[in-house]
C-alpha cells in the first residue's frame, strides 16, 4: 500500500522550480506505487463515494479518480513544487479499471509538453501515463498549472 505522501514531494520541503527551469520535452522519471483494496476503501470513504457505482462487467472496480491523488508525483520528482502553484486545467482519460479486490502496482511517467506566458502569467503543461506493471494503460492525464514569480 502506497499513500500519496510517500511518493510526492511536498511544497516547501525542497527549493521549488522556477518557470525558466522547466524544459519542454523533458521526460520525468517513473514513479511506482501500489493501490490496495484498503486505499480504495479509504478513498471511497473520503470522497463519500457510492461503491455500487463502480462495477465493470459484474466486477467491483475502484473509482477511477483514485489515481488523481498521485498525479503530480512524477512531475515533482524532477521539478519540485514552488509555493504558489495554481492548478488551472486537468483532463483524465481512463482506459482500464483498477479492480477493487486486488492490489495494483501502478507506474506513472510523464513529460513536459509546453510552457508559455499569457497575460503576464506563466504556464507549464505536461502529460502523464499511468500503467500497470505489465504495461496495461490505466489512464492518461494532461495538466496545466501556473507558476508564480
Amino acid at each position: 500500500m502506497t499513500r500519496p505522501a510517500e511518493v510526492k514531494v511536498l511544497e516547501g520541503t525542497t527549493p521549488g522550480t522556477r518557470f525558466d527551469q522547466f524544459e519542454v520535452g523533458a521526460k520525468m522519471g517513473e514513479v511506482s506505487f501500489t493501490i490496495t483494496p484498503e486505499i480504495i476503501d479509504e478513498y471511497i470513504l473520503a470522497v463519500e463515494g457510492d461503491e455500487k457505482l463502480y462495477v465493470v462487467d459484474g466486477r467491483m472496480a475502484a473509482p477511477p479518480d483514485v489515481l488523481c491523488v498521485y498525479m503530480t508525483s512524477t512531475l515533482y520528482q524532477k521539478y519540485p513544487p514552488i509555493q504558489g502553484i495554481i492548478m488551472c486545467e486537468v483532463a483524465f482519460g481512463y482506459r482500464h479499471p483498477i479492480w477493487r479486490d486486488e492490489s495494483t502496482e501502478v507506474r506513472l511517467s510523464g513529460e513536459v509538453t509546453d510552457k508559455y506566458v499569457k497575460k503576464e502569467r506563466k504556464f507549464v503543461k505536461w502529460k502523464g501515463r499511468y500503467k500497470r506493471a505489465d504495461g496495461t494503460l490505466l489512464a492518461e492525464v494532461e495538466n496545466t498549472f501556473s507558476v508564480p514569480e
